[in-house]
């Protein structure tokens, strides 16, 4: 009986300790999905948020950048240009109230000029909206003319062109002159500017120098009518040069009805010099008369100056 008990005693502590090495393995494969599910949800959630958060900040500065480079590109192409035209409207002085009616910008007096010679300026427009240009040698020839057409909706339009002419010699004076003529085919307005016209080499071209009107009638105004046999003319000149100005009455028949010269000195300074002059007439009946004063070039033969406006005489 103690040999069973000590049998059943063995049996029982084999039997114990199997169960605890079958117990032993069994436990390992537990813990091995324990770290492997915990692995899996752990890095789901990481790149879960990752991915989110680098669509939206992706997406946040693409379009805020983008946006804001072409509004930028929007407007400096317009800003660019709209700039040019407006400062080459401003490159050259608009006419101010008091300015001449005939203007030489280009070239100003005693400019250096080879053919072909660039002429620009404004001038209040003529008859038919025109002005002609001449450029006269130093003995008095003719080299070369042209007509412009002076289209403006303002008072005075803007003229460009270019002269081609020959000179004699190694170089000569020239006189660039330019007129506009009335309905009548009357002068009412010419402006000149001496030059030295060169035969080759290059143009050295002055600034144009004062350009307000050189003759400023302050009596008769335009339209004024007339009567008694005499009309008095009064203002003041800056005189070109020494010689006499030519006071005229010109009717619309082309006939003169009255003229008379008067001395006039320029001012050391170039500022105005007042003159009067009382200028008898003899009509039989009304008449329309354009009164010009005028200064003949004291260098080349010709006109130099000539300003104008249309009164009404009574006998």
């Amino acid at each position: 009986m103690h040999r069973r008990d000590i049998l059943i005693c063995t049996v029982v502590a084999v039997l114990t300790a199997c169960g605890q090495a079958t117990a032993t393995p069994s436990t390992v494969p537990t813990l091995t999905p324990i770290p492997s599910a915990t692995i899996q949800p752990t890095t789901l959630p990481s790149e879960t948020p990752t991915s989110s958060l680098t669509l939206e900040n992706s997406a946040t500065p693409v379009d805020t950048p983008t946006l804001e480079p072409t509004l930028t590109e929007t407007v400096a192409p317009v800003a660019t240009v709209s700039l040019p035209p407006t400062l080459t409207a401003t490159s050259l002085p608009q006419p101010e109230a008091g300015s001449a009616a005939i203007q030489f910008y280009v070239p100003g007096p005693l400019s250096k000029a080879v053919s072909p010679m660039v002429v620009s300026g404004y001038a209040i427009p003529g008859y038919g909206a025109q002005g002609r240009v001449f450029l006269f040698g130093e003995d008095g020839r003719l080299m070369a003319s042209k007509l412009f057409q002076l289209n403006t909706a303002f008072t005075w339009a803007y003229f460009y062109g270019t002269l081609t002419f020959e000179v004699q010699g190694a170089g000569e004076l020239g006189r660039l002159t330019m007129a506009t003529q009335d309905e009548y085919g009357r002068l009412t307005a010419e402006n000149s500017v001496h030059l030295i016209l060169l035969p080759e080499g290059f143009s050295i071209i002055n600034e144009p120098g004062n350009l307000k009107e050189r003759c400023v009638i302050e009596q008769p105004v335009a339209g004024h009518r007339n009567s008694g046999g005499s009309v008095t003319i009064a203002g003041e000149m800056r005189p070109y040069n020494d010689l006499p100005l030519d006071i005229a009455l010109i009717g619309r028949d082309g006939e003169t009805i009255a003229s008379q010269a008067m001395t006039i000195s320029p001012a050391a300074d170039d500022s105005y010099v007042p003159f009067q002059v009382n200028l008898p007439y003899t009509i039989s009946s009304g008449a329309w008369a354009l009164m010009t004063v005028s200064q003949p070039d004291d260098r080349i033969a010709g006109t130099m100056y000539l300003s104008s406006r249309e009164i009404y005489l009574y006998p």
